[in-house]
């Protein structure tokens, strides 16, 4: 995992250079909305390319997490199937319910059987490098997103151009990042991590869980401003000293939310010592969602090891499917 997460700016290149060489066509239809089916490390590109390019789509966009596409899937949507592995059977299932609504298709997957299906039904697909895990291959599944909706004309190429041009911002962010994460994850150590933020940046709190989930073995809560202040700040009641906090900021916060964060701050305070607010670099939005998600990244690496885990293992999710697959 250490060498996976360390090439992130490679895996961020070979990702544009396939993006560049996939033939997607235009729309058969006008697309009156966008459906991106995906779970787990597979799911989370489409919800951070959701929060990198909000503010520019004109039609709907939702990531589905399930099995079931929604009814209102048609000829006028698009639905990108995204499963790493081509297997994961939520995105199998997707797959046929969006063939049977007649909606326009795009496959991202390294192989089995959904890049059989769209091979076999001329689907149009992507096909990103296998024999990682799905969690370490968010940077191909991301950009084949961004690319696919570029290519369908939903938005313009400005993300995808500061996402070439903040590799070099990544490569020169990285030691800094390892060192930081470092320290940071001593001082959470074996505690309860919960990660807050600003609703336009939920994915990366997501990722952020996932991969304390995934890396580091432990469960992990996260909210967003200013959705946590109409409930959860209520049970910040009792003295916690087994809790951290996190909280991720751009510096480029609404300044309701800014105030919110300003104000509820004693209140942490008041009920863990723990309390951290990473707080991203780089010059623009792009550059500063991918700093926040490499951090994490390590961040993640860095608690395995003092939990004293092995990084790469998900012996639990591996029964779990061969448990699915005799049923």
């Amino acid at each position: 995992m250490f060498q996976l997460i360390k090439n992130f700016d490679k895996e961020l290149t070979h990702a544009i250079e396939i993006a560049k060489g996939s033939a997607i066509s235009a729309p058969k239809a006008p697309i009156h909305n966008i459906v991106v089916s995906g779970m787990g490390g597979s799911g989370i590109g489409g919800s951070f390319i959701h929060n990198l390019v909000a503010s520019e789509l004109r039609v709907p966009y939702i990531v589905n997490k399930g099995y079931f596409l929604p009814k209102y899937v048609n000829e006028h949507s698009l639905v990108i199937i995204c499963s790493y592995s081509g297997n994961t059977e939520e995105s199998v299932n997707a797959i046929s319910e969006a063939q049977e609504a007649n909606a326009q298709i795009v496959v991202i997957t390294s192989g089995g059987q959904l890049l059989s299906m769209s091979q076999e039904l001329q689907i149009e697909h992507v096909i990103i490098p296998d024999g990682r895990p799905p969690r370490a291959s968010m940077g191909y599944s991301m950009v084949q997103i961004l690319s696919v909706l570029i290519k369908k004309a939903l938005v313009s190429d400005t993300a995808l151009n500061e996402m070439s041009n903040a590799i070099e911002f990544i490569q020169s962010e990285q030691e800094t990042i390892i060192l930081e994460s470092m320290h940071l994850a001593a001082q959470i150590g074996k505690k309860f991590p919960i990660i807050y933020c600003e609703e336009n940046i939920e994915s990366v709190a997501v990722r952020w869980k996932q991969q304390f989930n995934e890396n580091a073995k432990m469960l992990c809560l996260h909210n967003i401003y200013p959705e946590l202040n109409h409930n959860e700040l209520v049970g910040w009641r009792e003295k916690n000293e087994d809790i951290a906090l996190l909280i991720l900021k751009t510096g480029e916060e609404y300044k309701r939310n800014q105030y919110r964060m300003q104000l509820n701050l004693p209140i942490f305070k008041a009920i863990t010592p723990t309390l951290h607010e990473i707080i991203a670099k780089g010059n623009n939005k792009t550059e500063k969602l991918l700093y926040l998600i490499h951090f994490g990244d390590w961040l993640s690496y860095h608690l395995a090891e003092i939990r004293g885990y092995d990084a790469m293992e998900i012996d639990v999710l591996i029964q779990l499917k061969n448990d699915l697959a005799t049923m």
